[in-house]
């Protein structure tokens, strides 16, 4: 039971496959379990690990008294859903190319509330980006560039987005993209600390909002030739097309960045080995991250 994916019982393919393996609550219970504490269990609130606990929903810690459950601290804290519909979504998110709307979630777990969708959905890009916590790192190229809202009345947002370039063959690594208000000193240093690994080399355009960047912790290149930031636009511009492509214009400028995190996800995990991979990961951001409410993401629901 601690691993219901061995190579007698491969990862499932098929929604058909991964019905039948995880096949009822207790099986789910069990898997996330062991996923969760592969240790044992560790309770979050005294750190007291228990190696011989046996899983279960709810367990109360025979050191400090306190219940935890499964889901305690992490995405699914609070759920009233079963666990199958949450392991579901993370095998479809993981077993799919592109992207999806809250609609083809609803569809997919045949949920009566576009909310309870729309909500899973934001929590889900919220693990992305814990998983996908790796800095950039070697040569990279920066820049930015506004893409328009269609959920904000054709609003322009301006993104800031970095990427690997791997030698010598000159191909496309990791990405990173951040929203920002506006292109300034503050914002780069600060995009850089979160998502470029000190040592590395960058290549910038020739502009005063890349000026002042630490020379200490980054080989700096400043180049006036349009040729150096083709690789950003181009990426900066293939996600306006998948935005609007998924989502039909419905995304506003304060969520933008759940779907940014998405989409370098998405282009990040391309280069892990199979889909089980990709669910690995985004399964260690699901029970990494602690949960946000519906209300705490948005004050109203938004179209997609």
């Amino acid at each position: 039971m601690q691993d219901i994916l061995t190579p007698k019982n491969r990862f499932p393919k098929t929604i058909e496959e991964f019905k039948k393996q995880f096949h009822n609550e207790t099986t789910c219970l069990h898997f996330l379990f062991y996923k969760r504490w592969p240790k044992g269990f560790m309770c979050p609130y005294c750190n007291w690990i228990k190696r011989e606990q046996e899983p279960a929903k709810t367990i109360t810690c025979s050191h400090c008294g306190h219940p935890t459950s499964i889901t305690t601290n992490t995405i699914m804290h609070g759920t009233k859903k079963p666990l199958f519909g949450w392991l579901e979504c993370i095998w479809w998110l993981a077993s799919t190319d592109g992207g999806h709307s809250a609609k083809d979630l609803q569809r997919l777990l045949n949920l009566s509330s576009y909310q309870t969708a729309w909500t899973w959905l934001q929590k889900l890009r919220m693990a992305m980006a814990v998983a996908d916590n790796k800095p950039c790192r070697g040569t990279i190229e920066l820049c930015s560039n506004s893409i328009l809202l269609g959920g904000d009345k054709g609003s322009k947002s301006q993104i800031l987005a970095a990427a690997e370039i791997i030698l010598p063959s000159g191909i496309t690594g990791r990405i990173k993209m951040e929203s920002i208000g506006e292109l300034s000193k503050n914002t780069v240093t600060s995009f850089l600390n979160k998502h470029v690994a000190t040592g590395s080399s960058l290549v910038v355009p020739d502009s005063t909002g890349y000026q002042g960047i630490d020379q200490d912790a980054y080989f700096t290149i400043a180049d006036s030739k349009s040729a150096t930031t083709v690789r950003i636009q181009q990426i900066i511009q293939s996600f306006e097309i998948w935005l609007n492509k998924i989502h039909r214009g419905g995304v506003v400028a304060k969520h933008l960045q759940l779907y940014l995190d998405e989409f370098c996800f998405r282009s990040n995990v391309a280069m892990l080995s199979d889909n089980e991979a990709i669910f690995n990961l985004l399964l260690s951001g699901v029970l990494a991250q602690k949960s946000r409410s519906y209300k705490n993401l948005t004050a109203h629901i938004t179209t997609e």
